[in-house]
């Protein structure tokens, strides 16, 4: 184990708890992540670390911590398994399955056939939904949130800013919690997050997954955090004209400004984005 900066790393060959280091294989501004051997059970794993910095930061281990228990409660095929938490020298680590894939953020080049956009987004939405009905929040649906298995089973990751519905708020002063793009305008305007928050960031990444761009896209993410509050959202088939009105329509209606116009369940909303735009294909079904 050594420093790089700041932060705690683990060089491969060393042990963190009873975990064998195999290498690095991501590092993001919340953790830092590995990939490790499990002996015992001789499987691989991957442990997110938490860098020292932020360790020290009350509010961030809280964070940390609030991740690790909502999320090793959840059991779904479409949810990336929490199996344990620990602290190595007062640093805290969350070990997860290990998923061997790439991202949607990866595959995204364009605008996607809405077959394939359907066939990614509706496990999504059934993890989604299953995740807001054990009380927690994702707060941060987004491309690189989303892996892909080598068969295209996508796997909803990163719960790094959940929050518990009807738990303490969580929150770092002077800070935006989520990722500007697909940020809910009540989460910019400073309301509180509920499920209607994680739908709308469903609803920006299936626009871009069918238009090739995030609606709102400012010179800073300022600009964009004001653009999701006051910009009407651009038509998606001005974007991609072969999309049909009625998928259009189905958009407009997941990524309206108020909560209470949005879809009632991630489930609700691709369905209708399934109808409108392969009416033939759940006809023959």
């Amino acid at each position: 184990m050594g420093k790089e900066g700041s932060s705690l790393s683990f060089n491969p060959g060393t042990t963190l708890g009873s975990y064998l280091i195999v290498e690095q294989i991501g590092r993001g501004g919340m953790a830092t992540v590995y990939k490790a051997y499990e002996e015992p059970l001789t499987r691989h794993v991957a442990i997110k670390v938490l860098p020292e910095f932020f360790a020290e930061d009350k509010d961030y281990r809280v964070r940390f911590q609030v991740e690790a228990v909502a999320v090793a409660k959840l059991r779904h095929n479409n949810i990336l398994t929490v199996f344990a938490y620990g602290e190595e020298e007062g640093v805290p680590y969350i070990v997860c399955e290990f998923v061997d894939g790439g991202t949607l953020a990866e595959r995204l080049d364009g605008a996607m056939p809405i077959e394939d956009a359907v066939q990614v987004l509706v496990p999504v939405a059934s993890a989604l939904d299953y995740a807001h009905s054990q009380g927690v929040l994702h707060r941060d649906i987004k491309p690189s949130n989303i892996m892909l298995l080598s068969d295209g089973t996508p796997v909803l990751t990163d719960f790094g800013l959940a929050k518990v519905l009807g738990g303490d708020t969580i929150t770092v002063t002077g800070q935006v919690l989520g990722t500007p793009e697909y940020m809910a305008p009540e989460l910019v305007s400073g309301d509180s997050a509920g499920p209607a928050a994680d739908r709308y960031s469903l609803g920006v990444v299936a626009y871009q997954m069918l238009t090739g761009r995030v609606p709102f896209q400012g010179n800073t993410p300022g600009a964009t955090l004001m653009a999701q509050i006051h910009d009407p959202l651009p038509p998606a088939r001005d974007l991609n004209p072969e999309l049909s009105v009625d998928v259009a329509v189905v958009l407009d209606r997941a990524l309206s400004k108020a909560p209470a116009e949005r879809y009632e369940s991630a489930g609700d909303f691709i369905a209708a984005l399934a109808a409108a735009g392969l009416p033939a294909v759940l006809e023959a079904g």
